[in-house]
């Protein structure tokens, strides 16, 4: 029995393939899973070497490896194809699944939130009965859809507590641990990583005590986090601290002012589910931190519009000689005025439940939200108990699972 997932972007690869391989593996050994990456624009690059690491997955197509097989029939290391098996959409462009489900000659089911390309899938799989009521009035069949939940919910998994996340890291327990998540793809990390550092120290001379701990996207090399050559990164956000990346046992960074900021890849949701708070940019960490019920500081700092990336044709004029970056930039600034929210917890309750800060933005705008959270548990423990609630709970990978196995069978 064959499934292949096909997903593109850091965040549905963590959030939503890891719970899927692992969960169907557990109901059935016998099942050979296939990743297929489509080329996107939000990639790090990274993609096929962290999911060759995967647990349960037991062949990675990259970008070019799909390439090859959807204009030239040119079939990826490891894998023959027999017209069986099952293809699932996870995210990004619904074509690319199309296209592979017509190629392997084998039905298609999505996790997909809007209806698109309606004929080609043979199930939607969506996350509540008012996303499914959405797909009805659209010309889906009830018979097509099934109600499945949040995928992101079984991708937190706690695997040491609290005590055991401080004890390895070294941090005291008496005093706020503040978790600094840049996002995953080179521009985020190297743009905002100094940035958030110079947050960071000004949190720091309200609260001395603090301890800060960088969590960085295991889709992103450390070398990203010093790699913006030299002058670049002031002409964004003046007044960010020079800083070095110390690589002894454990990574940290130290910025001028004896700041230092431990760099983590592993232990990723022990760390998010320690931390008091978190400051972040909008994606996938935001749902995430959400369902620890842990407070944050959703960043959109637009310094810097056109290294933003953006789906479709936007996208690929920003990488135009001459104008094109500015043209990309007021694409991006007409649409952060349209945009209400950025965090999923915010996008998904429809009201603000942790700030957002958007637009032209300094290091001081930032750390004053992130001290009056610090000031204030009575706004912090609110603020955990509205997001517990309104991320709801798990078993959305056990569902999914069900209704990839029932149409294997």
């Amino acid at each position: 029995m064959r499934v292949f997932l096909v997903a593109n972007s850091p965040g549905e690869l963590s959030g939503w393939v890891k719970p899927i391989t692992r969960t169907l593996k557990q109901k059935e050994k016998a099942i050979k899973i296939s990743v297929i990456i489509p080329p996107c624009q939000y990639a790090s690059g990274m993609e096929k070497e962290v999911v060759s690491g995967f647990p349960n997955v037991d062949g990675v197509a990259g970008p070019t490896d799909y390439l090859k097989y959807i204009f030239l029939g040119i079939r990826w290391s490891g894998f023959r194809e027999d017209g069986k098996g099952v293809l699932i959409f996870l995210g990004g462009d619904p074509i690319h699944a199309v296209l592979l489900s017509r190629r392997l000659r084998i039905p298609a089911l999505a996790y997909i939130q809007k209806p698109r390309w309606k004929r080609f899938f043979k199930k939607f799989m969506v996350i509540d009965e008012r996303t499914k009521g959405e797909f009805m009035a659209g010309g889906v069949t009830a018979g097509k859809v099934i109600v499945v939940g949040d995928l992101m919910a079984d991708a937190v998994e706690l695997r040491m507590s609290k005590e055991e996340v401080c004890n390895y890291w070294k941090l005291d327990p008496e005093y706020s641990i503040i978790s600094i998540m840049p996002g995953s793809r080179p521009q985020e990390v190297r743009y905002l990583t100094p940035f958030f550092l110079k947050v960071a120290e000004l949190v720091r001379e309200e609260f001395p005590k603090a301890q800060f701990i960088l969590v960085l996207s295991p889709f992103t090399s450390e070398e990203e986090l010093t790699s913006l050559p030299s002058g670049e990164l002031e002409k964004v956000f003046p007044e960010i601290p020079k800083f070095k990346l110390v690589k002894k046992k454990r990574w940290k960074l130290i910025t001028n002012l004896n700041l230092q900021v431990p760099v983590a890849k592993e232990n990723q949701y022990e760390i998010m589910n320690a931390s008091d708070l978190a400051i972040t940019i909008p994606g996938t960490k935001t749902a995430e931190m959400a369902f620890l019920g842990r407070p944050m500081v959703v960043t959109v700092p637009l310094n810097k519009p056109e290294a933003i990336p953006l789906d479709g044709l936007p996208g690929l004029i920003g990488h135009l000689p001459w104008f094109g970056p500015m043209i990309k930039s007021g694409m991006v600034r007409r649409y952060s005025r349209k945009v209400k929210f950025t965090a999923l917890p915010n996008l998904r309750a429809g009201k603000e439940i942790v700030p957002e800060l958007r637009g032209i933005i300094k290091a001081q705008d930032v750390s004053r939200k992130v001290i009056e959270l610090l000031q204030d548990p009575v706004l912090r423990n609110n603020m955990v108990s509205e997001l517990k609630f309104v991320m709801g709970a798990k078993g959305a990978a056990d569902r999914i699972a069900e209704a990839v196995l029932d149409e294997l069978k």
